[in-house]
């Protein structure tokens, strides 16, 4: 639930003609330490950057006679900024020391709850009454506040849009991851194919080469053992049978080797289809463990998303049930102070009616002015605003304690008190307050 508590008060222990501008930042409910903020004076010149320090809080001075813009930021948070109007003051005005405090709840840029867009504009504005005092411009900050809220209709709406696009997103990751992963293996079997078959056509090179020499120097060496056992005939003597039977030798010869060239050749042939065949099965058995590796991650990314949805619809759901839970805490508080105000008002008109003549003028006695102190302690989720009221020998002491969640009491010297009682007391030594 997103909220704005904003409230002023007035001191009197700063540097003269200067507005005290202090404040918190937090984050889902707790104080965000860190945060950026940064001071431009006439919306364009930069003036200061601090950092927020223990439990959140910022404190700056700012000077009369110009206008303001200071932004907030932190890293991984929605960017905001708001605007104060001093322009309407002299610089050398030094007779109020205004006090200006604030509450910035920070939320992540990937929070539905908010209109987004709104925050492109300032979350405020800061203006001076033309009193001693400065104060949200009312009229703006309820035109802000209008349709900033998102309802949980449209936040699950939201939702499944961004579900459906961050799913969109992984597919289409997933699919190109794939087609890559594809188009590598494609050219690694290109290469491997082509790597494979220049390996098989280089051995069966080899083995030609190697076969061939060994039947030259088997062929010389039978011819030699031949000659050898044969006795030497000369040739002219040599009749044309025994040439032919030489030559059927011969032949046969070649014959039985080339028979022995081929069965070793089948033989290699088939070595190399079985070794392919052997890397062809070991290259689908480890492609198969890759595509069941992959399943296998997909359907783990797809269950953890079912989850993290499952996750966030459940804090979205909490969040409206706390969101109603306020605003019921809001109407209530609304309607008591609604009908405090019109048992004051007939009471006020029972006295007007019951009162026949005016009061004399010359029995009224001239009081003490009475001294005042105002003491505002700022807590984490409770404010309290204590005022002193010393008239002579009698003290009077005022407190209003008012809460984060918009709880207010009222008290009146440790006593509860109703808001119109403090109210109406409190407006008689207001003019006697040095603001």
């Amino acid at each position: 639930m997103l909220f704005f508590v904003c409230f002023i008060s007035s001191v009197s222990a700063q540097a003269p003609g200067m507005l005290e501008f202090a404040g918190k930042t937090t984050k889902n409910g707790f104080p965000l330490v860190g945060a950026t903020v940064t001071i431009y004076r006439n919306e364009t010149t930069q003036q200061e950057q601090l950092k927020t320090g223990k439990n959140g809080k910022f404190r700056l001075f700012l000077m009369f006679g110009y206008t303001y813009k200071i932004t907030f930021s932190y890293p991984g948070c929605v960017d905001m900024h708001l605007l104060v109007y001093a322009n309407t003051l002299k610089k050398d005005r030094n007779d109020i020391l205004p006090l200006y405090q604030t509450t910035i709840p920070f939320f992540d840029k990937s929070y539905v709850g908010v209109n987004l867009e709104k925050y492109k504009n300032p979350i405020t504005k800061v203006v001076y009454d033309g009193k001693k005092a400065f104060k949200d411009d009312e009229a703006y900050l309820a035109e802000f506040m209008k349709n900033l809220i998102i309802s949980p209709e449209n936040q699950a709406k939201i939702l499944a849009e961004r579900e459906a696009k961050e799913k969109a997103e992984k597919e289409k990751l997933l699919s190109e991851i794939k087609a890559k992963d594809e188009a590598a293996e494609a050219v690694r079997r290109e290469e491997e194919e082509k790597a494979l078959a220049a390996e098989t056509a280089k051995k069966e090179a080899f083995f030609r080469a190697v076969e061939l020499a060994r039947l030259k120097e088997e062929m010389a060496r039978k011819e030699e053992e031949f000659a050898k056992n044969t006795p030497a005939i000369p040739e002219s003597m040599e009749t044309e049978s025994i040439r032919l039977q030489r030559e059927k030798e011969r032949k046969e010869l070649l014959a039985s080797k080339n028979k022995e060239i081929k069965t070793s050749y089948q033989n290699d042939i088939l070595k190399l289809v079985a070794e392919n065949e052997r890397y062809e099965k070991q290259k689908a058995l480890s492609h198969q463990k890759q595509v069941a590796k992959t399943n296998s991650v997909i359907n783990q990314m797809r269950k953890q998303a079912e989850v993290t949805a499952k996750s966030d619809q459940l804090n979205q759901d909490i969040k409206a049930k706390k969101k109603q839970e306020l605003e019921n805490k809001q109407h209530k508080s609304a309607e008591i102070k609604k009908l405090v105000e019109a048992a004051a008002f007939a009471e006020k008109a029972i006295k007007i009616n019951i009162q026949k003549t005016l009061p004399n003028i010359n029995r009224y006695k001239r009081k003490t002015i009475p001294n005042t102190m105002v003491f505002v302690d700022e807590g984490v989720f409770k404010t309290t605003r204590t005022t002193t009221i010393v008239m002579g020998k009698k003290v009077e002491v005022y407190r209003k304690e008012y809460y984060l969640w918009s709880n207010t009491n009222y008290y009146k010297n440790d006593a509860i008190i109703d808001e119109t009682t403090y109210n109406v007391e409190i407006a008689f030594f207001s003019a006697y307050m040095r603001e």
